[in-house]
């Protein structure tokens, strides 16, 4: 990959994150996975530490959105059990 194409990677991270398209987040994750277990040679390193930064932030969205999803089935999860023991009660009171 050329210092170019880490530049456009970055963007590409970066408009995939923007966008929360975790989809696509995959991808380019694979794709990045697969050129680093070619060992490249960088010479443009602030291209390199401008994606390094944009990698992290992503990783910390990642997590944070999956911490918001924990938190929601979570709840649902609550909110079903009480649905049950309401419609239980119900029936009891029905007999």
């Amino acid at each position: 990959m050329k210092p170019l194409e880490l530049d456009t990677l970055d963007q590409a991270l970066r408009a995939a994150l923007a966008s929360q398209d975790w989809e696509r987040l995959t991808v380019l994750d694979a794709q990045l996975a697969a050129w680093l277990a070619e060992a490249p040679a960088i010479a443009d390193r602030d291209a390199l530490g401008r994606l390094r930064a944009t990698y992290r932030e992503t990783l910390a969205a990642g997590r944070a959105a999956g911490d918001e999803l924990e938190q929601r089935l979570a709840l649902l999860g609550r909110e079903r059990e009480g649905q049950i023991a309401y419609a239980q009660a119900s029936q009891w009171e029905d007999a």
